[in-house]
């Protein structure tokens, strides 16, 4: 079987599954590439509402084809090749990682760059960095630390040591374990699509303004992102259905919202 990102709707969910079981699920020949344009469709998509990430077999992805790195060494540090395992953190359709098994290199970047991680009990995950002479990149030395702090984050990067599901979650770096983690966030996902869309997306493009431009930041962009979404008819319509009793129909959030949320932002 050729490996691949397989793409699969459970209505508004768009759930991503990393196919390369046979290598455990690392990112072989054009996979990243591909990982990257589901993701960019996904995002580009209003009908998606929220995208769950897994891998196939049992593991989420060991990171990238080690002897595709040995033969093209830029590879491991290039910008361009590791696009897709940040991109998550830079698309306004929430993204949740569905976690099974390892979770390394590669594969701990695209976990770390996810919303939220939903991890099974016997998920494992590994910044393999110092361990390979490769200084952490892909958010490692700047989302990790949001996460989980900086001694937690420096002896995670500077040991190189895989932890498991259970210091994941006293962390806070996962945000719960499950048995069954794709079912779990799937139904996180679907219940993130039932609400306001362009809320959703406003709350992911604020929370992260307020990350990378500091609390002060933040606060000067929420009347302006409050002021996009209310020429929006999501609050009219979260009203009605709270007044009639019904659950709310929320419209898909409009094709150029991305633009409209970047311009409140500058």
């Amino acid at each position: 079987m050729t490996p691949t990102v397989r793409s699969a709707d459970d209505g508004a969910v768009r759930i991503l599954t990393i196919d390369n079981p046979s290598k455990r699920n690392a990112f072989s020949g054009a996979m990243a590439a591909t990982l990257l344009s589901e993701l960019d469709r996904a995002d580009a998509d209003p009908s998606v509402r929220a995208v769950v990430v897994t891998g196939a077999g049992g593991c989420f992805s060991s990171g990238h084809d080690l002897q595709e790195v040995l033969e093209h060494p830029d590879t491991a540090g290039d910008p361009v090749a590791n696009a897709a395992f940040s991109r998550p953190a830079e698309i306004l359709t929430p993204v949740i990682g569905a976690v099974d098994g390892p979770a390394y290199a590669a594969g701990f970047i695209l976990a770390l760059n996810c919303d939220l991680r939903v991890a099974a009990p016997g998920a494992r995950f590994c910044a393999v960095g110092a361990a390979i002479g490769l200084v952490p990149v892909g958010g490692q030395l700047s989302r990790l630390l949001d996460l989980v702090g900086y001694p937690v984050a420096y002896r995670w990067l500077a040991t190189a040591a895989a932890f498991d599901a259970a210091e994941a979650e006293r962390h806070g770096f996962v945000t719960e374990v499950h048995d069954d983690a794709l079912g779990r966030a799937v139904e996180i996902a679907r219940t993130i699509a039932s609400v306001s869309p362009s809320v959703v997306a406003a709350v992911k493009a604020g929370l992260n303004h307020s990350l990378r431009h500091g609390p002060d930041a933040g606060r000067a962009a929420e009347p302006r992102l409050a002021a996009l979404v209310r020429e929006l008819p999501d609050g009219d319509e979260g009203v009605r259905a709270f007044l009639e009793r019904r659950p709310p129909r929320y419209p898909d959030r409009p094709s150029d919202l991305n633009r409209r949320v970047g311009e409140a932002l500058k």
